[in-house]
């Protein structure tokens, strides 16, 4: 069984196709993946944002905005996962494709349409997406990357736990990276034969 640990910016086009190859490879191999997307979110992204925006990344009041929009939006998918990690998917990959397919803005309006036309219950949802339990979910996020050293997102986490407890980090996520781990499920199986992966391909890192 092949776990994945997807760690994304819910607002990052990169993001969406990384979510988009996991899905395809879970669609592929169903029986023998799981997996997990989990947001994060950084200073460093904060930076990335503005500087693709091109605006002041040392404006204190821009800074705080936008980290304002990618947290809300971050508690919002942890209230969405809380009716069930299907829905909470559905949730995220529509709302991405609002904000970063047809580039609408970002307001309470829109993701309340998200959220209905993804079958949740909006009044529960809009509860969630505003209390602790969502802030806290979001802490216990932030904590498990901080443990993974992940760093940026789009990175993933991979295990192989049917014969080893290394794990594999991936920083760049593509359908052929993603084929090479499932292609050689004995990669984890020792540590040894993992760091010969690593010399291979420089995006892999034994954990």
């Amino acid at each position: 069984m092949l776990e994945v640990y997807l760690f994304i910016n819910p607002l990052g086009s990169r993001c969406m196709k990384s979510e988009q190859y996991i899905l395809k490879l879970a669609d592929e191999i169903f029986d023998h993946i799981s997996y997990q997307f989990i947001p994060l979110l950084t200073p460093q992204m904060i930076d990335q944002q503005l500087k693709c925006d091109q605006e002041d990344y040392h404006d204190l009041r821009l800074r705080n905005q936008v980290f304002q929009l990618h947290y809300q939006a971050i508690l919002d998918y942890k209230a969405a996962l809380f009716q069930g990690k299907k829905r909470g998917r559905q949730f995220l990959m529509a709302l991405q494709d609002a904000l970063i397919t047809d580039d609408e803005h970002y307001c309470d309006d829109l993701v309340m349409s998200v959220a209905d036309e993804s079958h949740l219950d909006v009044d529960m949802f809009g509860e969630d997406r505003r209390s602790d339990i969502a802030k806290r979910a979001f802490q216990a996020d932030q904590r498990l990357a901080s443990e993974m050293k992940v760093e940026a997102p789009s990175t993933a986490i991979l295990y192989n736990a049917d014969v080893s407890d290394y794990g594999l980090m991936l920083n760049d996520v593509t359908d052929q990276t993603l084929f090479e781990v499932c292609e050689n499920q004995g990669l984890l199986a020792n540590q040894a034969l993992a760091k010969q992966k690593t010399e291979d391909h420089p995006n892999f890192h034994i954990l």
